[in-house]
């Protein structure tokens, strides 16, 4: 029997040619296994707040206090997470195939989503170190670029994506994600100089990302047609 692999493409790049049915399926597969990344990272975040212990009023308030550099470090990993999640989500909307490269790349980025309870409890309990904020903004920074990769792999010729895909929507998602990998990492000379400072371009970071989203669906939803 001839090979169903389209010309000019090598044995490394082969997609899934399997019927419909099988290509949903290990679609479903890949977005279950993120979705539970995602979901244990989001838990796991809470974590790094320990539990006061205090016998009077004032003394489990000087506590709460004394955890507040911890709270803003969760409150800026978890939108984080959620932003990275949505981004996701959205792009998976539109693939269609997958192939081994797409796994792999997939897996690179869930590996530091996995990870990054960790820098966050290290930059909650260190918040005045430059090196705690720089472990954090790398963290980050390399999630989003393994998400751009990912996208950019299976967007680039229409690999593992619908034909007719707007040319917009491909570099509306990859500029997205590829501009948060940019903010963390031009934080990183930010964070060796003042880590406050660097925490402070973050939030603001996230904060325009979520007012931003707040008419993308409309807009996606419309170059769907």
């Amino acid at each position: 029997m001839g090979s169903t692999r389209p010309p000019g493409r090598s044995d490394d790049e082969e997609v899934s040619e399997g019927e419909p049915g099988q290509q949903a399926y290990g679609l479903g597969r890949i977005l279950a296994l993120s979705d539970g990344v995602f979901a244990f990272s989001l838990t796991l975040l809470v974590v790094s707040l320990s539990v006061p212990i205090a016998t009077s009023n004032s003394a489990l308030a000087s506590q709460l206090l004394d955890q507040a550099p911890t709270y803003f470090s969760y409150i800026i990993s978890f939108v984080a997470v959620a932003s990275i999640w949505y981004g996701h989500h959205e792009s998976f909307k539109y693939i269609r195939r997958y192939d081994g490269r797409l796994i792999a790349l997939n897996f690179g980025s869930l590996l530091l989503i996995a990870f990054l309870p960790f820098p966050t409890a290290v930059l909650g309990r260190n918040q005045q170190e430059p090196l705690a904020a720089v472990l954090y903004a790398l963290t980050l920074a390399l999630s989003n670029l393994f998400f751009a990769a990912t996208w950019w792999h299976a967007s680039h010729g229409r690999r593992l994506v619908r034909s007719d895909l707007s040319p917009r929507i491909v570099r509306l998602r990859f500029y997205r994600t590829l501009g948060g990998a940019f903010v963390f990492l031009l934080s990183i000379p930010i964070a060796l100089w003042r880590p406050i400072a660097a925490e402070v371009v973050w939030s603001v970071f996230l904060v325009a990302i979520f007012v931003l989203l707040r008419g993308a669906p409309r807009f996606q939803h419309r170059q769907d047609r």
